[in-house]
């Protein structure tokens, strides 16, 4: 009965899904990329270089506040920054570039998330907090779930890039409801005022 909170988590399966396959079909996009399957340092570059970007992205959660006043605008940028760099990895397929995108993508995706975490915390009373986040990592587990089949038999039919593009289109269904919990204007939805105190 919360709508706050029920738009924020009607969001996460078009999130959750896409985060986990677009990591893990990175490093054989690499290879493909970089042109040597067996160089398979590359692939671990794909992992050294998101654990750095969310390293990153969260040092830059407290600065947050200079740019954006609310949550929601966070949570919404977020997820139009994380598409786009997700559909220019498919359109626009290169090494180089790859590894660009997937820092800015590692860098939203570390900033977002305890942005997301802290307007749901300040929304669920605390005796009802670990059913409701329980509740919340299902629905963003059961996207997973629908999602990665879909788009690994894009990626075996049609190859990596169109997975990509699929990826943010999927990624992108979470804006709507993340504009209708922004219009419900709730109490943690204030950035400014928190990133002050801290």
């Amino acid at each position: 009965k919360n709508r706050p909170v029920r738009w924020v988590m009607l969001a996460a399966p078009f999130t959750g899904g896409v985060t986990i396959y677009a990591f893990y079909a990175m490093q054989p996009y690499l290879l493909e990329l970089y042109g040597n399957e067996r160089a398979y340092g590359v692939a671990g570059l794909a992992a050294a270089i998101v654990a750095g970007a969310q390293i990153v992205g969260g040092l830059l959660v407290p600065h947050l506040g200079r740019v954006f006043r609310r949550r929601t605008s966070v949570l919404l940028a977020g997820s139009g920054l994380g598409a786009g760099a997700l559909a220019m990895i498919g359109l626009v397929p290169g090494f180089w570039i790859a590894i660009v995108l997937l820092v800015l993508w590692g860098l939203v995706f570390a900033a977002v998330t305890p942005v997301r975490q802290a307007y749901l915390n300040g929304l669920i009373d605390s005796r009802e907090r670990a059913t409701v986040l329980s509740f919340d990592s299902l629905l963003s587990s059961s996207g997973a779930v629908a999602a990665q089949p879909v788009l690994g038999k894009v990626a075996d039919v049609w190859g990596y890039p169109l997975s990509y593009v699929c990826s943010a289109g999927i990624q992108t269904l979470a804006i709507p409801f993340l504009y209708l919990a922004q219009r419900e204007r709730a109490k943690t939805d204030a950035l400014v005022e928190s990133s002050q105190r801290a």
